[in-house]
């Protein structure tokens, strides 16, 4: 309590009055109106106007102090209201908006930096002393006070990134920062829609293969295992088919690199266009694919296998590569019951796949060995028709004769009057 007297001047210039009344009273003790208890104590005035002198210093003395504090707070607030203006980052400071019962309703923007104002398509002066929920759409707003809310509550920090529509906010991709003070917040956001976009093509070409663009192994492994997930609970069927082009070395090594490079584009194509949307297609290296099909039992995996055949020969039917391709293809079907990974569905499929090409090769050698063995036959040969010479009367008879039969009477009409030049002299001798 001393403390806070200390500090005003009324007190120290009440303790001056009375050093002044004590030290008159000392000075006219001689008179008979002055009580004589005064004469007494003559140093009361002397020690009451000395503290007073010193309270008068101690006064003065807060007062630089104050007025060098005060100079130095507002030093600080103007780096910190430049640095903030010249952040490139967007600001804001919002200060809680309060009912009677303590009830947060709304968030005040109490400054914000150019870089904040220009990030909503305003000004600075539109948005101080605005409300948050005015100033933002309804969607947005509501997010974010409800986000803000629980932070001020938990007295935590709010950092994410999300995405924005762009007629609403100059970014795709925001980070967003809020930091809870003393009342309200420090929101801090920066555009990343830029890092954003790397890193969404960055993860693309992880998951891509970049000739075919089809999906990678990695790519495969990841969305497999989603997929297997997703249908296991649902309790569907899943088939994994594995594909292989036969011969793809002797292609590459007869026509170059570039050819085989066509050829793979042509099968990715093929296969794209021969599955569903949901299913996912992809290269697994080399010459090999898979497919994986939801909700697909046995029968599906026939269907597909039979339109994958027409559209292959309607690709060897264009001859847009020089020589025919052809596929091998082996499947599986996962029941929601196999706890296989993706790895071991992959591995049957693939002993399937070479099985069925180990069995179309032992078929084609035994053709040829039997093509081998076979007696060659020599054609028969017909004996060469030899013209007849025909008396000069028949060969008029018979030229009369057939021109005077009807032109649609046989079959083959059309080949008699060669036939008749063929074997009848062409004038009478």
């Amino acid at each position: 309590m001393f403390d806070r007297l200390a500090l005003r001047p009324p007190f120290w210039g009440a303790i001056t009055l009375l050093s002044l009344a004590t030290a008159g009273l000392s000075v006219g003790s001689s008179f008979e109106v002055v009580p004589r208890v005064v004469n007494a104590v003559p140093w009361l005035s002397v020690a009451a106007l000395m503290l007073a002198i010193g309270g008068w210093q101690l006064l003065q003395h807060e007062r630089r102090q104050r007025m060098q504090e005060e100079k130095s707070l507002r030093e600080r607030v103007r780096r910190l209201q430049d640095a903030m203006q010249s952040n490139l980052d967007g600001m804001f400071l919002l200060r809680a908006v309060r009912t009677t019962a303590g009830e947060i309703t709304d968030f005040e923007i109490a400054d914000v930096n150019s870089s904040g104002a220009a990030t909503l398509y305003r000004t600075r002066a539109q948005l101080v002393g605005s409300r948050m929920r005015t100033a933002l759409p309804t969607p947005m707003a509501e997010m974010l006070f409800a986000r803000y809310v629980d932070a001020i509550t938990r007295r935590t920090a709010v950092v994410e990134e999300f995405r924005v529509n762009r007629r609403v906010v100059s970014a795709s991709w925001l980070f967003h920062q809020a930091t809870p003070t003393a009342d309200g917040l420090a929101v801090t956001v920066r555009d990343v829609s830029v890092r954003k976009r790397d890193e969404l093509c960055l993860q693309k070409a992880c998951l891509t293969d970049e000739l075919t663009r089809l999906y990678n192994r990695r790519g495969f492994m990841t969305l497999a295992e989603q997929h297997l997930r997703l249908a296991r609970r649902q309790g569907k069927d899943v088939v994994v088919m594995y594909i292989d082009m036969d011969d793809f070395k002797q292609l590459n090594d007869r026509h170059g690199h570039a050819t085989g490079d066509r050829a793979l584009m042509a099968v990715s194509r093929l296969l794209e266009g021969t599955v569903r949307d949901c299913d996912v297609v992809a290269r697994m290296g080399g010459d090999e694919f898979t497919i994986l099909a939801l909700d697909a039992d046995v029968m599906g995996a026939r269907a597909i296998q039979k339109r994958l055949d027409e559209r292959l020969a309607l690709l060897n039917a264009s001859g847009e590569l020089p020589m025919p391709l052809s596929l091998t293809v082996g499947h599986t079907r996962v029941r929601p019951t196999d706890s296989s990974s993706v790895s071991e569905l992959l591995a049957r499929a693939d002993q399937l796949m070479y099985a069925r090409k180990r069995r179309r090769q032992l078929t084609n050698i035994a053709a040829a060995r039997h093509r081998e063995r076979a007696p060659q036959r020599t054609p028969r040969r017909l004996p060469r028709l030899t013209p007849v010479p025909v008396p000069t009367e028949v060969a008029a008879i018979a030229r009369a004769a057939a021109m005077a039969l009807p032109s649609a009477a046989t079959p083959m009409s059309h080949i008699r009057p060669a036939v008749a030049g063929a074997f009848l002299p062409a004038h009478p001798a």
